[in-house]
């Protein structure tokens, strides 16, 4: 059982699945080696224990991995792990071209001939590297969000061919799209990719397939025999070019197909006019063999020993055979059409089990092909149907749903003390995106480098949701103002606004300066500080009040690390002034939640107060002493 988070090989971390099909399940994986995303393909138990299926199976994709193409989703590797086989290949963000025509129905022309000219490109390349797909179909067409094409799946259907075991379920499973000689067991060439390419251009336009019956016995047959309906038949306003195109790439001898993908995206890009080359309407006598009938035991060689049988015996024989063919086909005919239809159910949004009820109601069967994440539809609900509701099908039709698995969720990776540029990518690798980024001075935190994250490293959050970073700027300088010939109020406001504290105040008696002028300052003027650094100043006293200290200095903020984005955190510290009674300090703070008092205490002269305080977008922080209001603080 592969479940989420196992690791395949020792490198491959399962992350969940994308999708399943007859032959293989395709997982979201992330690759240890370098954490880049790709897509595991995992063969189902019948092929991984056919040893010849999986050494042709592993040629095929070593060959298909030296390959590569803009418009072809890369093979990177293959192997085996306890018994799994798989293939790990180019995660393509986006939707196959299924999922499109099931949303959309129909395509313009112009769209569908850019798809199309964008396959032919790839198959050219893949044939001049001798690989014929051999499997073109809208589900192995992936759309990425440019609305770039890329193909899937080169050489699989050849390792494919050689499981006997399973041949008849391989190619009845895709027969919507198989070349008449495909259909028969014959050898295939380019033009059976060309053939499958008309198909898948026939439904982008048309909005359905030539041929589509409840037994797939019944489309081969009409793929080697019928022509199948003229697309403006469906899509009356279709230009004569695109039908000319896709009727001579659905003939149905090979010669009178395109002879080249190239040829066909030429005449997609207007370039050339080979599409007014059609074909004849059903195959001629040079495609059919002659019925020969000869002696038993006889060989078709030379043409005198075949055996020439009386008219009236010949004439007998035929009208049997006549008669047996139509007695035949009127029964199957009838036995068909015999079958009550039912209206398909609208399944989109629904339990499976409810689903299932519904269809069981109708005598038509549900089946889960595939689990995909979404944002739109909870987890356990269908997210669509293959056949829409509403449409006529036969009791007992099989109806594929795809199922919701709610949306992806992904961790948080944790990016701190990183550099800005590493944490883009990691965050990108994760599926996640930047949010919102603010720079902070930090004295531990080099410039450039990630502070802190918000939501922390761990957290699951759906895929493609924001991390919000906070960005060192680097230790804060301040450089030192001249505070030498200042009085001391003007030194403690001009450090105030530098959010510097004034740590300690010597004095020196003398009596030729005016008291509480500043004679001496350390650190230097000029020197570059940080906001945190002690600075010491000498003040002049008169004679005789040298033990007198003078007024301390009343507040200093400094900016302080966030504990998140949207907060903000500043250190307020005080000294109560002087005096021969205790005074009221009040902290008032004022930001986006209002107002409200974060410090009230009655303090006795000379106390300090050292708070940090916490604040949320544009904020006012205001210092009172006994009511007056004596510091503003804008941090």
């Amino acid at each position: 059982m592969i479940t989420r988070g196992r690791v395949i090989a020792g490198e491959y971390e399962i992350l969940g699945r994308i999708s399943e099909g007859g032959m293989a399940t395709v997982y979201q994986v992330r690759r240890a080696s370098d954490g880049q995303v790709l897509a595991l393909k995992v063969l189902r138990e019948q092929y991984a224990a056919d040893a010849e299926f999986v050494e042709r199976f592993q040629r095929e994709a070593k060959a298909v991995s030296e390959l590569s193409h803009p418009h072809m989703v890369r093979v990177f590797a293959s192997g085996e792990d306890d018994g799994i086989r798989f293939i790990a290949m180019e995660f393509v963000e986006g939707e196959d071209l299924k999922r499109l025509l099931r949303r959309e129905r129909r395509l313009p022309w112009s769209r569908a001939a850019e798809i199309a000219a964008q396959v032919c490109e790839v198959l050219e390349y893949a044939h001049a590297h001798g690989i014929i797909h051999r499997d073109i179909k809208p589900q192995n067409i992936l759309l990425t969000k440019d609305g770039e094409v890329k193909v899937a799946d080169f050489g699989i259907a050849r390792a494919m061919s050689s499981a006997t075991i399973t041949q008849t379920g391989t190619v009845l499973g895709s027969v919507q799209y198989l070349a008449p000689e495909q259909a028969r067991g014959s050898p295939v060439g380019r033009t059976a990719d060309v053939y499958a390419l008309g198909v898948v251009l026939y439904e982008m336009v048309t909005g359905s397939l030539p041929f589509d019956e409840d037994s797939p016995i019944a489309i081969a047959l009409k793929h080697m025999d019928q022509d199948p309906p003229r697309p403006s038949t469906y899509a009356p306003d279709l230009p004569p070019r695109a039908e000319g195109i896709i009727l001579r790439a659905l003939a149905k001898a090979p010669r009178y197909r395109y002879q080249s993908a190239d040829q066909m995206r030429w005449d997609l890009l207007g370039k050339t006019d080979l599409w007014k080359e059609l074909p004849p309407p059903k195959r001629t006598k040079e495609d059919t063999p002659p019925t020969v009938l000869l002696r038993p035991g006889a060989t078709a060689e030379p043409e005198e020993r075949r055996l020439m049988v009386p008219g009236p015996v010949l004439a007998l024989g035929l009208i049997a055979l006549v008669i047996g063919g139509v007695w035949g086909g009127w029964r199957a005919f009838s036995s068909y059409i015999a079958v009550p239809e039912v209206d398909v159910p609208n399944f989109v949004g629904k339990t499976v089990q409810a689903a299932d009820q519904s269809a069981s109601e109708r005598k038509l069967t549900l089946r889960v092909t595939e689990e995909a994440f979404s944002t739109g539809v909870a987890a356990g609900l269908i997210i669509s149907q293959d056949q829409p509701a509403g449409k006529a099908v036969k009791v007992g039709r099989v109806v594929n749903v795809a199922v919701s698995l709610g949306p992806e969720m992904v961790g948080v990776p944790d990016v701190q003390r990183r550099a800005l540029i590493e944490a883009r990518l990691i965050i990108d690798r994760a599926r996640l995106q930047i949010g919102e980024l603010r720079e902070a001075f930090d004295e531990d935190v080099k410039g450039g480098f990630v502070i802190s994250q918000n939501p922390q490293p761990g957290a699951r959050l759906e895929r493609g949701s924001p991390i919000h970073l906070v960005v060192s700027k680097g230790p804060q300088r301040i450089q030192m103002p001249l505070l030498v010939g200042r009085s001391l109020t003007e030194a403690r406001r001009m450090l105030q606004e530098l959010g510097v504290t004034l740590a300690a105040v010597k004095t020196v008696p003398t009596a030729d300066v005016n008291p509480e002028t500043i004679v001496d300052q350390s650190p230097s003027p000029g020197t570059r500080i940080r906001a945190q650094d002690a600075v010491t100043v000498t003040v002049t006293v008169r004679p005789g009040q040298e033990t007198t200290p003078p007024p301390s200095p009343v507040v200093t903020a400094q900016p302080q690390r966030p504990p998140s984005p949207e907060e903000k955190l500043t250190r307020v510290q005080l000294v109560v002034p002087g005096g021969d009674q205790d005074q009221e300090v009040k902290i008032v703070v004022i930001d986006e939640r209002g107002v409200q008092t974060v410090f009230q205490k009655t303090l006795a002269p000379g106390d300090r107060v050292d708070e940090r305080i916490r604040s949320r977008g544009f904020t006012i922080i205001q210092v009172f002493i006994q009511n007056k209001l004596v510091q503003e603080i804008r941090p």
